[in-house]
């Protein structure tokens, strides 16, 4: 049965819900999908309605697309700023549907399309999914050049100052120097001169070629973070009127959507751009975006935001940062069936001791690997997350996406592979404590020893609860320290723990970084380094954005050295999932579009009106 098909029968199948809701049927509940990156959709019905002309036929299917109507999604925090220049880039939200990049993932290469990856987790430095967007092309004339060429034809709004007039080569040279060179923009912190990351120079060479000057060993790494790391280009005439953007009323980008009010802690209204200059990969005589207006809102409760999707004021929820418990989402499944959905995996919580310090047990290997088998694993996936998480969630998650650098756990090594190391991979996570207990006593600890964990306040600190529990059991006493969230960020961040630190794993979105197994990183709180992870760290910057199976091949063969040496107690990957009205279409629960382009997915959607009044809502 093809796609249109199935469609087809999923549309019709809202409309005679109604009815059998009417009668007060209870409506059946769908079963939980079982592989986490294929949406679920509602069952068809044995003898569905038929639409009775072929116009009818047309208008309820989902791969037909349709322009207006209106899009409603969630913004689970409020906008912190939006010069991004001035405010820390991710929290610009706005930044995101009013303003483009240079280059931009492929939509035609995610479930949309060919499935090469699911556009959720996050970006993992595959130059394969890349695709133009302000810049149509782009090349590496020699190891400290990148050459960007602009689109012809792009405008800015249609709104003052601009006023609609062409984008050019000086406007992105003006707008990366100053996300570059101004000390408040995140990139001046984040890629500082003295690390050899910072680009020196960028250059407008005539109307619509920008050429950026680099360091060699950053090349490929520049010409993703240039190219797509939040870059949204500013408006050089906003900034030269005002001497800033961060007014809200003065927005104006080359994006999809036109800002049109935002009520603090409430709401952010968008309508689309008329102008706008992208196409439908998909659907190439289509100018984008499909809908007239969008709608965030702004809800900071949890409880708040699950009522305003089972009501049907949100079109979906899950998709920047505010994805739905597997418990809330079974509840979800239960209470309102009609909701598609997909299972993405959340970044794993690590228990991760010092490494660095002399007098503290974690230096030795073999402390490290009976950690992790005083830990029963196996038992948390099915007691605590009630099977909904991965056994292996690091360093990457089992999706689509990450494919080609993740190894299953049953084709991990079976034997000790690391000089002084007793235990293979697919062993640390067998639980086995009395094994542990004989690598506690040949490290010198033949009675454990104490230590501390700081953590935040709540979830963490009973997740940690078991783990101690478990941990007793072989003579470790891991006393927990919660902390407030700013207090703990702070400690996170500076690397402040005395002993140990339960830290959230960030190699889902930046893999090519390996930012947990650089010494320098703060991102790295067992400040662990050796000589093979500085090596697979050299050769995956030197040929990230150029060859992806170098870097894929380095990556995946480095994951199965890092899990040995068990810096961190490998936890399981809980399940958290994303949930949407069947009316939204062309959706497949998307989240992030490359290097953190939250709710990008914005212009590629349609929204079925009819569908959605036929519905009820």
């Amino acid at each position: 049965m093809n796609k249109k098909v199935i469609w087809f029968l999923i549309s019709c199948l809202m409309v005679l819900s109604l009815v059998i809701a009417s009668c007060g049927t209870t409506p059946t509940t769908p079963t939980t999908p079982k592989i986490p990156t294929t949406p679920t959709t509602p069952k068809t019905p044995t003898t569905p309605t038929t639409p009775k002309t072929p116009a009818e036929k047309e208008l309820l299917s989902p791969e037909t697309p349709k322009y207006g109507g209106t899009h409603t999604f969630l913004l689970p925090a409020d906008i912190m700023g939006f010069d991004t220049d001035i405010n820390l880039q991710m929290e610009c939200k706005a930044a995101y549907q009013v303003n483009n990049e240079l280059i931009n993932g492929n939509w035609a290469k995610g479930p949309a399309g060919t499935n090469e990856t699911d556009w959720q987790n996050g970006f993992i430095g595959r130059i394969g999914l890349m695709t133009g967007a302000l810049a149509e092309s782009w090349e590496l004339p020699d190891a400290e050049t990148i050459i960007y060429h602009i689109r012809k034809g792009v405008h800015w709004q249609n709104k003052a100052p601009a006023n609609g007039r062409e984008l050019t080569a000086s406007d992105v040279a003006w707008s990366l120097s100053r996300s570059f060179f101004t000390p408040t923009s995140y990139c001046y912190g984040a890629y500082p001169e003295s690390g050899g990351m910072r680009p020196k120079s960028f250059t407008a060479l005539d109307k619509y070629t920008v050429e950026v000057k680099v360091n060699a060993p950053a090349q490929g790494l520049m010409l993703l973070v240039c190219g797509d790391n939040v870059m949204a280009q500013t408006c050089p005439d906003v900034v030269a009127k005002y001497g800033d953007a961060r007014d809200w009323k003065n927005q104006v980008g080359t994006g999809p959507f036109m800002m049109t009010d935002y009520v603090p802690s409430s709401s952010v209204t968008y309508q689309r751009n008329p102008d706008y200059w992208q196409h439908d990969p998909l659907h190439p005589e289509n100018q984008l975006p499909y809908v007239d207006t969008l709608k965030s809102l702004i809800i900071v409760d949890v409880s708040t935001r699950l009522a305003a999707l089972r009501t049907g004021k949100l079109d979906v929820l899950g998709p920047g940062g505010a994805a739905i418990t597997w418990d809330d989402a079974e509840l979800l499944m239960k209470t309102t069936p009609q909701l598609m959905y997909t299972a993405i995996y959340t970044a794993p919580l690590l228990p991760v001791g010092r490494m660095d310090k002399p007098e503290l047990p974690f230096k030795d290997i073999r402390v490290r690997q009976a950690l992790n088998m005083a830990v029963d694993k196996e038992a948390m996936v099915k007691d605590y997350y009630a099977g909904h998480a991965a056994l292996l969630g690091y360093p990457y998650p089992p999706t689509v996406t990450y494919s080609e650098i993740y190894t299953p756990l049953n084709e991990e090594p079976s034997q000790p592979t690391i000089e002084g190391s007793e235990c293979s991979v697919q062993e640390l996570f067998t639980y086995n404590p009395d094994k542990a207990k004989i690598l506690l006593a040949e490290a010198g600890y033949p009675g454990g020893f104490k230590t501390t964990i700081d953590c935040q306040t709540g979830p963490q600190a009973d997740l940690l609860a078991i783990v101690r529990e478990n941990l007793l059991r072989v003579g470790v006493d891991m006393q927990i320290n919660p902390l407030e969230s700013g207090v703990i960020r702070s400690v996170s961040r500076g690397r402040q723990h005395k002993e140990m630190i339960l830290k959230g794993s960030v190699d889902y979105s930046f893999p090519f970084r390996l930012l947990m197994v650089r010494s320098e990183s703060f991102d790295n709180p067992a400040y662990f380094d050796t000589p093979i992870s500085r090596q697979a760290y050299i050769t995956v910057s030197d040929q990230v954005g150029k060859d992806d199976a170098v870097v894929a091949k380095t990556l995946k063969e480095f994951s199965k050295y890092s899990l040995e040496q068990a810096w961190g107690i490998w936890l399981p990957a809980p399940e958290q999932y994303t949930m949407w009205w069947p009316w939204l279409q062309n959706y497949h629960g998307e989240s992030v579009e490359v290097y953190d382009n939250q709710s990008t997915y914005t212009r590629y959607i349609w929204v079925d009106e009819v569908m959605k009044k036929a519905m009820g809502y």
